[in-house]
């Protein structure tokens, strides 16, 4: 009787420890089986890039999604809309007016225009003249009527040259949110030939502008160049050497001017 008893123990002892190394091992199981769950859940959530149908036949998924959203054609790629007002084609005939700062003691309101071809949406060439207004300024005035004298300078008579326009952005403006502006803003380069009082000097220029569009035919240009030309001055003041040389400067002219651009012909 005591010997079944003993071996009773013994059996029940051995179950508790088959029952605990099956908990640990189960344990140790679960994170598995949980990552291995997870992993199909996750594959079957991600679209397939390429899967196989019926007999071996494979489906290219990133082919119908690129057909799906370019539809065969190129131009529709990019992100950036197609410009509403073009030029490409189109010859450009512009009628300026502004103001020019380079000496103190003169006041000069150019005025003239510009005939130009556009290429292409971004490279344009363009024939600019200017006439120049020249009168005393108002520092001018004030010396000559306190002193009783006045300064050597040497006026603008006219400026002609050539200038390569290259459109580096066109974008829109909302305006209060009620309507929409269309612009180009445009790199300008070029060089003339400027005209004065002591004659004739090559003018390099530089400069920036942006083109407002009313319609598909007329447009408000808004521009500011750097021209520069090494000059003569001639002597005003001293009676007995009037209008002979007295030296040289480097003349630096910002001009601003503001426009109105009219396009035709072309497509």
């Amino acid at each position: 009787m005591k010997s079944k008893t003993k071996n009773s123990k013994k059996l029940a002892r051995k179950m508790k420890v088959y029952i605990l190394v099956l908990a640990v091992a189960l344990a140790m199981l679960m994170p598995q089986i949980s990552i291995a769950a997870g992993s199909s859940k996750a594959a079957s959530n991600t679209p397939l890039q390429n899967q196989e149908v019926g007999d071996g036949e494979q489906v290219n998924l990133d082919s119908i999604k690129e057909k799906y959203w370019a539809r065969g054609d190129e131009t529709e790629l990019g992100v950036v809309q197609n410009r509403t007002y073009s030029k490409k084609g189109k010859i450009d005939l512009t009628l300026y007016g502004g103001v020019l700062f380079s000496d103190p003691f003169l006041d000069i309101k150019p005025v003239g225009g510009s005939l130009g071809y556009h290429f292409s949406e971004y490279l344009s060439l363009h024939a600019v003249g200017f006439k120049y207004l020249v009168n005393p300024s108002s520092a001018l005035l004030t010396f000559q009527q306190s002193l009783g004298a006045t300064t050597n300078t040497n006026s603008p008579n006219y400026y002609l040259g050539g200038e390569l326009e290259a459109s580096l952005f066109y974008g829109k403006l909302s305006v209060l949110g009620k309507s929409i502006i269309y612009y180009d803003f445009m790199a300008l380069g070029g060089a003339g030939v400027t005209n004065t009082e002591s004659g004739n000097y090559i003018t390099p220029t530089l400069g920036v502008g942006q083109r407002f569009y009313l319609s598909k035919v007329a447009s408000v240009r808004l521009d500011y160049r750097l021209m520069f030309y090494n000059e003569t001055l001639l002597e005003k003041q001293i009676v007995t050497r009037i209008g002979q040389p007295v030296g040289t400067r480097n003349n630096w002219s910002n001009v601003i001017t503001l426009g109105v651009s009219f396009m035709f012909l072309g497509d």
